[in-house]
């Protein structure tokens, strides 16, 4: 395969990647903020600010931020694996495959997360496709709801200009968004168990 051929399908399998792995973000201050993605040049990586506020109450937001084992669904994802590690770490170990295109890849994710019951959870990718992923998810209650914020960095390996790779990533991002919050609000009549 040659370079070309080769920085094409890394660049798509970081796209895919993007889109599995961005899964909330800062500065909302009222029930129905639009949802905000933020791609940012950092240390030839991106440092990724994202928010959307939902109608959860933090307690149902938390709970469904730590929800490991009720992922959404995707075609790509072919096995998961969730250990505690201790009383607020978590790693979720997956196996990814995937066509895009005209290739198709396949690689190994584990990541771990870091809760901060209630408030707040830390993650650091360990094993995956990209060179570093790491960051935050930080619950914010605001009047009639709770606002999700996602701060993260992202470092690539590509030969493709840094604005095509962003606005790629910032599209896929702003979708994923979209149906995470609105994942959320589906969810707002279900009380889970500790937040009778």
């Amino acid at each position: 395969m040659g370079v070309l051929a080769r920085s094409i399908k890394q660049f798509l399998i970081y796209a895919l990647a993007g889109y599995l792995f961005f899964g909330a973000s800062a500065s909302a201050n009222k029930l129905n903020s639009a949802i905000s993605v933020q791609l940012f040049p950092m240390d030839g990586g991106f440092e990724v600010k994202a928010s959307y506020a939902t109608p959860l109450s933090q307690c149902q937001a938390y709970a469904l931020l730590t929800n490991f084992n009720d992922n959404e669904p995707s075609e790509s994802i072919r096995s998961s694996k969730v250990t505690r590690l201790s009383e607020n770490t978590v790693r979720v170990e997956q196996r990814i495959e995937d066509t895009t295109l005209l290739f198709s890849t396949h690689f190994d994710s584990i990541i771990d997360y870091t809760e901060e019951p209630s408030k707040a959870m830390q993650f650091k990718q360990l094993k995956g496709y990209l060179k570093e992923y790491r960051g935050s998810w930080l619950l914010t209650p605001i009047e009639g709801g709770t606002v999700f914020t996602f701060n993260a960095f992202l470092q690539l390996d590509s030969i493709f200009p840094q604005f095509l790779i962003k606005q790629f990533l910032l599209s896929r991002m702003e979708s994923r968004f979209e149906k995470m919050a609105a994942r959320a609000k589906a969810r707002v009549d279900l009380i889970p168990d500790q937040c009778k």
